[in-house]
C-alpha cells in the first residue's frame, strides 16, 4: 500500500516538473508572440544616468511583464549583434515605432505582441532583453487594476546595475 501511495505521489509530482520549464523562444530575426501586462518604468538618462532629480533626462518607457518567464536562444545558424542566450526573462523593454501601436501601449493593458527580440546594447536599454514591436493586440484593458512588479531574480539583478532607482 505504501508503494502505491509513493507511485501516486510521483505521478502527481513529475508532471509539475515538466510544466515548470520555461517556454523557449528565439532572438532576431525570428518572430515571437508574447503575452503580458504593460508597465511604464522610469530611469535616469543622459548626461550622467544617475538621477533625474539632479538633472538627468527622464527615460520613461513601456515594458512588458510576461505571464511566465521565458528562455531565449540564438536562432540556429544565425548570430546577430551581441545576442547571447538568456534564461528566466520576465521583463522586456518595448521598442514601438507606429502611432497605432503607441495607442495600445497603456499602463495595465494585457496584450499579445508579435515582434523580434534582441539583447540590451546601450545605456538606454534598461532591461536584459528588448522586443521590437511588429504588431500588438490588446486582450484586456482591465486585466490588472494594480500591477504587481513581479519579475525574476535575474531581471532584478540586471536592474540593480542600472543607475538610480527604478520608479514604478
Amino acid at each position: 500500500m505504501w508503494l502505491s501511495r509513493r507511485i501516486l505521489l510521483l505521478t502527481l509530482f513529475i508532471p509539475s516538473l515538466v510544466i515548470a520549464k520555461n517556454k523557449v523562444v528565439y532572438f532576431e530575426p525570428t518572430l515571437v508572440e508574447l503575452n503580458g501586462v504593460i508597465k511604464t518604468l522610469q530611469f535616469p538618462g543622459p548626461p550622467n544616468y544617475e538621477s533625474i532629480k539632479n538633472g538627468d533626462r527622464d527615460e520613461s518607457g513601456p515594458y512588458l511583464i510576461l505571464d511566465n518567464p521565458i528562455d531565449i536562444e540564438l536562432t540556429p545558424k544565425i548570430q546577430i549583434g551581441n545576442d547571447e542566450p538568456r534564461q528566466n526573462v520576465k521583463l522586456i523593454q518595448l521598442i514601438v515605432h507606429t502611432n497605432s501601436d503607441w495607442e495600445k501601449i497603456k499602463q495595465g493593458n494585457y496584450v499579445r505582441i508579435l515582434g523580434v527580440l534582441f539583447n540590451a546594447q546601450t545605456g538606454h536599454h534598461h532591461a536584459r532583453v528588448l522586443l521590437e514591436v511588429n504588431k500588438i493586440k490588446v486582450i484586456s484593458k482591465e486585466y490588472l487594476v494594480k500591477i504587481k512588479f513581479d519579475i525574476t531574480a535575474e531581471d532584478r539583478e540586471f536592474l540593480k546595475g542600472q543607475a538610480g532607482d527604478v520608479i514604478q
